[in-house]
């Protein structure tokens, strides 16, 4: 008697690229986000249609990616850096208050004086961590604070949009 095995059916290869796409985990976040985009864009059609909408829906992820490849290379060297969002808030403001204040400046330097405010306010927190021997997770919760401060001592209730900003620039 002799065994015999049936060779399974070969699928075509759509159907099996298909499948493994519909396995992936990444499927149903994909799924969740154009839900939200089509959700937002029925209440109101700007969100989508307009210039500024679209626009904006790149851009703020595009700026959430530069904060967290700098906080992945922290996270790498097996730190932890609290103080980001107040670090983003303060050369935010010092860049929009820029633009409003010296009218015709070169967004080149604005660029500039943004990265070396952000480059001084890592560098302290760095320093705080080497020199004083306190763990990052200490020092940059202590630093989210002071910055956070500082940021509301200057701007006050203060908001800048992107209105507000040169023609050239938007």
């Amino acid at each position: 008697m002799t065994l015999t095995t049936e060779a399974e059916p070969k699928q075509h290869p759509l159907v099996s690229a298909t499948g493994h796409v519909l396995k992936a985990r990444e499927t149903g976040i994909a799924i969740a986000l154009a839900l939200v985009v089509v959700a937002a864009t029925a209440v109101n059609p700007a969100f989508l249609f307009s210039g500024d909408g679209f626009r904006d829906l790149l851009l703020t992820p595009s700026l959430l990616m530069v904060v967290a490849v700098g906080q992945a290379i922290v996270i790498i060297t097996r730190n932890v850096d609290l103080s980001v969002g107040s670090t983003v808030g303060l050369t935010a403001y010092l860049t929009g208050r820029l633009f409003i204040d010296f009218p015709g400046i070169p967004p080149v330097l604005v660029f500039i004086a943004g990265i070396g405010l952000g480059a001084v306010l890592g560098l302290i927190n760095g320093a705080l961590v080497a020199f004083a021997k306190v763990p990052a997770l200490v020092i940059t919760l202590g630093t989210l604070y002071i910055y956070r401060g500082i940021n509301v001592a200057w701007a006050g209730s203060d908001r800048i949009n992107a209105s507000d900003m040169p023609a050239d620039f938007r």
